[in-house]
């Protein structure tokens, strides 16, 4: 009996026993197959656990390196504005030099330019000419092209006490109305016994006549109005020289609302040539002649008066109160490949703001399916391309021939852009014009460029580049060196105005075919005939 018993004990211990076995292996298994998540488990904690400590070494040696006093951190701060500011000078001294002057030589430019160089330019810098004197820009502004344009968009510009100001209302043949800000020169009396003239007699001379003073007309750039600092300050700048400056806002700007539901353009040149005829009509007429009258253009507005000038001068049919014109960061030729981002959404958004502020004009249109249907496409549009492309068949425009009768509607944006492009038209205008553009505009250096050979192809033409004042800004170093002065484009501006103004080219209208200074025409002789 007790073998037998012993026979199961020892029957059950091996049972036990493999049933042991069986469970360590499993374990086993179990422990292999966890070991790889605690060996990442420890990678992960060492790692974190390395990191900590070289944070805190990292924060051990900048407490051993920071100043341990207020005189220490202003000691540091001052070591870095040194360097800031050495670095700021550094680039401000290579960045000043005179600018690029490309011209013909011909009798007209020669006597301006000698004009120019003579003593008798009333601007700022009178010893020395625009054209030959250094342009030392603004620290930290002037020495960017960015920050040039941004400080010549919102700076609110110069005040105009000095002078007297007001706001005249000229209505379009088609029903538009047009806002025309006029500053004017107080006069200068010889003696305190000269009569007085009140200022409604100033604005009343210049609403009926006779004007006696030159008129300046200042046209500005896209989705901008005269209220815009650059704006404000060329036309100070206009009426210090002792003449009269008038900013023309184009259809709904200038916070005059839009009356029709078209708007203006880069081709339109009918609503200039309306204002500009009404002037003339008020203008003193004398045997010599008449009162003359310049035409000054930013951007968008710019290429306006050179499309102008060309068609005028084309057709034979220029005012002869027009002496001269200005042109200042003219694009030359447009097109949508020219404005790249961010720029082409920006513009774009800033055009369908002036659609949103005339919405209730839009809609007397909303009869029309086709012409809603493209007010939908441009409040969708994303870049100014877009919105040109779908406005375009409803756009303003006028003949580029005499009557320059007015119609609507381009077949397509590419339509619209070569009608638009001045450098089409600069070869015949008639008058001294001088081109200004900077190397670090952003907008238009690249057209400018590629349009140079046309416009030296044209006699009157005078390009000027500078080496640094970004679109429309040109912000130069107030006198001390450091601070922010007047911008350079307004002494340039004026000092060719008033040389045009001594100069006399009897009548005479050069014909292209003088030799080329600084650099040569691209063009033979044969393309000179017009490109239009």
């Amino acid at each position: 009996m007790s073998q037998k018993e012993s026979r199961a004990d020892v029957i059950q211990r091996l049972k036990t026993a493999n049933t042991s076995c069986k469970k360590t292996n499993e374990l086993n298994r179990s422990n292999r197959s966890c070991a790889p998540i605690i060996s990442c488990d420890k990678t992960n904690n060492s790692h974190a656990a390395r990191t900590r400590r070289q944070e805190r070494n990292g924060i051990m040696m900048f407490e051993d390196i920071a100043p341990q006093s207020n005189l220490g951190w202003f000691s540091l701060l001052c070591s870095i504005s040194s360097t800031v500011l050495y670095n700021e000078i550094r680039l401000q001294r290579r960045l000043t030099c005179p600018p690029l002057v490309y011209c013909q030589r011909t009798p007209m430019t020669q006597k301006i330019s000698h004009l120019l160089s003579s003593s008798n330019s009333g601007g700022r810098h009178s010893k020395e000419s625009f054209l030959t004197r250094d342009i030392k820009p603004s620290l930290f502004i002037g020495t960017r092209g960015m920050m040039a344009s941004m400080a010549a968009y919102l700076l609110h510009g110069i005040s105009h006490d000095q002078h007297y100001s007001f706001r005249e209302i000229m209505t379009m043949k088609d029903g538009a109305t047009i806002a025309i800000d006029w500053l004017i020169p107080y006069p200068k009396y010889d003696s305190s016994l000269d009569l007085r003239l009140s200022e409604q007699q100033l604005e009343a001379c210049t609403l009926y006549g006779p004007i006696e003073l030159p008129i300046v007309m200042i046209l500005h750039g896209i989705n901008n109005d005269t209220g815009f600092g650059y704006m404000k300050s060329l036309m100070k700048s206009v009426a210090d020289r002792g003449w009269i400056a008038c900013g023309m806002n184009f259809r709904g700007c200038g916070g005059q609302k839009l009356s029709t539901p078209r708007g203006y353009n880069a081709a339109y040149t009918g609503d200039l040539r309306t204002v500009i005829q009404k002037i003339e009509t008020r203008l003193k007429k004398n045997s010599s002649g008449c009162t003359p009258m310049f035409l000054v253009g930013n951007s968008l507005g710019a290429n306006l008066i050179t499309k102008y000038l060309g068609e005028e001068g084309f057709s034979g049919t220029l005012p002869q109160c027009i002496k001269g014109g200005v042109s200042l960061g003219n694009p030359l030729h447009i097109h949508s490949g020219n404005v790249k981002f961010p720029f082409n959404v920006l513009l774009g958004a800033g055009v369908k703001r002036t659609v949103l502020q005339s919405w209730k004009v839009f809609q007397d249109m909303s009869s029309c399916l086709h012409f809603g249907n493209a007010i939908r496409q441009v409040m969708l549009s994303k870049t100014i391309s877009e919105l040109d492309d779908a406005f375009a068949p409803y756009l303003i425009r006028n003949d580029t021939k005499y009557p320059f009768t007015t119609r609507v509607g381009y077949k397509d944006g590419e339509d619209y852009w070569r009608d638009a492009s001045s450098n089409r038209y600069i070869q015949h205008v008639p008058v001294p014009l001088l081109i200004l553009s900077a190397q670090d505009d952003f907008l238009v250096v690249n057209p400018a460029l590629q349009s140079l050979s046309r416009c030296l192809e044209n006699p009157n033409v005078l390009v000027v580049k500078t080496k640094c004042g970004g679109h429309l800004g040109w912000q130069e170093a107030s006198t001390d060196g450091y601070g922010i002065g007047k911008s350079w484009a307004n002494d340039a501006t004026c000092d060719f105005i008033d040389a045009a103004l001594r100069v006399s080219v009897d009548g005479k209208v050069y014909k292209a075919g003088g030799s080329i200074d600084l650099v040569e025409s691209l063009y033979a002789a044969k393309h000179l005939q017009s490109k239009l």
